[in-house]
Parts: structure tokens; sequence; C-alpha cells
């Protein structure tokens, strides 16, 4: 029953509400123009916003949720990328996008005995950022915010922590660098390819999609840094080799990526 609300949901809001609507348009036709027919396109939005519709219908049952039911939603399937990552005793960069449930991938990183702390925006309003940040907590995830954090990121990273990061987002100004997202350019931060420079930190991509009611997690291999003759092309060289892994994973699950988001303007 709930997920159908979900879905209807979903669909209310592509068929009635449309709210950017036209930019989920826009932007898969940017990505997949040249790879993907209109009435393909048309129907990658159209399960886009179902998923958005399951995502809000999920996270409002988790307080409700009992153990039994998140190991039956939550499947974990491969972490070895993260305990040889902590072998090494450098601290851990976790990198992620906004693909499945990723609050199902925060859940499942805490159920899996990980002591993650995810980097995150505060909702502009502060009685929904509470409720929502309150229902996180509820589920053991940490965060800090993504302001003035940075040297408490680094302390982690020095106790061998794991620090979680959201990179497909647009980076505007000096903490962007440019590179290309779907064969396009794109501003994404250049924190995490700073920071694994500095600290010589590994970097993991985490991955979370679903299929059917099930959300599947695992982790990629670790992703090296790519060195250049500089810093900064350091930064730019391996800044594109993490958005390049995410680009490849949101190309297998595209209806389940946040095409919402105005990724490509500059």
């Amino acid at each position: 029953m709930a997920m159908t609300i979900g879905k209807s949901m979903g669909l209310f809001w592509f068929y009635v509400v449309r709210y950017r609507r036209n930019l989920v348009f826009l932007n898969l036709e940017l990505a997949y123009g040249h790879e993907k027919t209109k009435r393909e396109r048309y129907r990658i939005a159209k399960d886009n916003f179902i998923h958005y519709g399951l995502n809000l219908v999920e996270f409002l049952r988790l307080p409700s949720f009992t153990d039994q039911d998140f190991k039956r939603t939550i499947n974990i399937r491969d972490t070895r990328s993260i305990d040889r990552a902590l072998k090494k005793g450098k601290g851990v960069i976790l990198i992620l996008g906004h693909y499945g449930n990723w609050d199902m991938a925060a859940i499942a990183q805490a159920r899996a005995g990980f002591d993650c702390h995810i980097i995150t925006k505060k909702a502009q309003q502060q009685s929904v950022d509470a409720f929502w940040q309150g229902i996180r907590k509820e589920m053991g995830v940490h965060f800090l915010p993504n302001e003035g954090s940075a040297f408490k990121i680094l302390r982690l990273l020095k106790k061998n922590k794991i620090v979680v990061m959201i990179f497909d987002q647009r980076m505007r100004g000096k903490n962007g660098i440019r590179v290309n997202f779907f064969n396009r350019p794109a501003k994404t931060m250049k924190a995490v390819s700073l920071i694994a420079m500095k600290m010589d930190s590994p970097v993991i991509p985490v991955f979370i999609w679903r299929e059917g009611g099930i959300h599947i997690y695992e982790t990629g291999p670790e992703i090296p840094l790519l060195h250049g003759s500089t810093e900064e092309d350091t930064m730019r060289l391996s800044s594109q080799r993490y958005n390049d892994v995410l680009e490849a994973f949101i190309r297998k699950h595209p209806e389940q990526w946040l095409w919402i988001h105005d990724r490509w303007k500059l």
C-alpha cells in the first residue's frame, strides 16, 4: 500500500504539479540527446518522478521501521573496499551521489557497523530540517554541516574515521572545478580531491539502487588519485575520474538519479 501511495504521488507530481519537470526533460536531453529517443527520455523522466515519490514515502516510514523491516528492505552486498581502506589507517572518504534512496545508504552504512560522518546541507525551513535530521539521527547516522566543518573533517580522518561526501552536485565559485559530466562541462566540488591529496586518504565510491522493494548497497573499488604536473591538475584529473565513476553508475539506473538538479549550470 505504501509503495502504491509513493508511486501515485510521483505520478501526481509528474502529470499535475509539474514542478521542475521541464528541467528534468532538459537535463535528460543534455545527457542523452544523441543516445536515446525522445520517447525513451520521456519514460525515464516519468519513472524518475515515481522514484521521488517512493523515496518520500520510504523516508516518512523510517520511524516505524523495525529491525526486521531493515533486514528485509536493505541488502548490504559488499563493503570490502571500506574494510581494506580502513586498514591503511588514514581515514576513508566515501563519495556518494543522489541516486537510489541515499538516506537508506546512510542507514545501511550505520547498520554495517561503520562510524560514518556525512557532510550535509540543512533544509531551508528550520522545522523541516529538524524533522529530517531527527529521523536520520534516530537511525544512527552522524552528520556534519557542509559549511565550517573543514577542521572537523581533517581530525576525523586523522583518527581513521569515515567521512561521506555527496559528490554529484553543482559547485560554483572557488570551491568548484570544471570537469565533464555526461560529456558536458560541469562544475564539481574540489574538496574530495584536495583532501585526498593532502591527507593521503583513500576515496571509495558508494552505490545504492532500488530493485523492486529492496535497496541494494555496495561499494566500488578505491579510486586512486591521478597525479598531474601541478596540484590543480591533480585535483582536476582526479575529480574527473570521480565523476566518471558516478556517471557510469547513473547510466545503469538513470531513473533513480536526481535529474531535478540544475547540474550543468556553470
